[in-house]
């Protein structure tokens, strides 16, 4: 039985459109990518500068073929996932150090895993779909830094949010196997920087403590209300 990464977190596009810094200049691309689509919208001033990095993230992201990552990472004692399972979150984290210093602000998305690059935290909106229909929404998560990814397959579903494309592209893949009760026991007890968990199954929607206030339920399809 084969996990299938998601390609539905989609940014709530009110939010997207206000994310550069006011007078900044935008540049956004969209193309093909390791078997998927990954597309950028960056901020600032010099976006004569802004394309040629984007060019060159483009590059890098062609050079990263099938077998680039090899071996075991281990994330913690008695958890760990094969490297070549999170290519996508590698391939974020070179687009993002890529972006840092350049870009004022931008926000990358890679077959639905997300990544936001800036000097200072942001207010965003991830959308997280139904593991069986990826057009309808199960929940939305408020990102503030770093990546978010989701890995979900028949009914259920994994989100984790952390602070590097890696660390939510391997955590939601270790986590997805645990099982959603075990994973929100695990994820509060582990070392800093501990990644944050919605996860979803027949029992529900449920989230790991930290994400207290940032997790919006549907209250009507396609229209998400803020949890209690």
């Amino acid at each position: 039985m084969g996990v299938r990464r998601l390609s539905v977190a989609a940014v709530l596009i009110a939010a997207t459109a206000c994310g550069g810094d006011p007078g900044n200049g935008a540049v956004s691309r969209v193309w093909p990518a390791m078997g998927t689509m990954m597309s950028v919208a960056a901020w600032g001033a010099d976006t004569t500068r802004l394309q040629r990095v984007l060019d060159r993230v483009r590059d890098v992201l062609d050079s990263l073929g099938d077998g680039s990552l090899r071996g075991t990472l281990r994330l913690a004692p008695g958890i760990a996932v094969d490297s070549s399972k999170i290519a996508e979150g590698y391939a974020l984290d070179r687009a993002a150090l890529a972006l840092a210093g350049v870009a004022d602000s931008a926000l990358l998305d890679l077959g639905g895993q997300f990544f936001w690059v800036a000097a200072r935290p942001t207010r965003r909106m991830v959308g997280i779909a139904e593991p069986e229909d990826p057009l309808r929404s199960l929940a939305a998560v408020e990102l503030q830094t770093g990546s978010v990814g989701t890995v979900s397959e028949g009914k259920r579903s994994v989100t984790v949010l952390a602070s590097t494309g890696v660390a939510a592209d391997a955590w939601a893949t270790a986590f997805f196997g645990l099982g959603c009760d075990s994973v929100l026991a695990l994820a509060p007890r582990l070392t800093a920087p501990r990644p944050s968990v919605v996860c979803a199954d027949s029992a529900g929607v449920r989230w790991t403590p930290d994400l207290g206030g940032r997790v919006l339920l549907p209250t009507a399809p396609g229209r998400p209300g803020r949890a209690p």
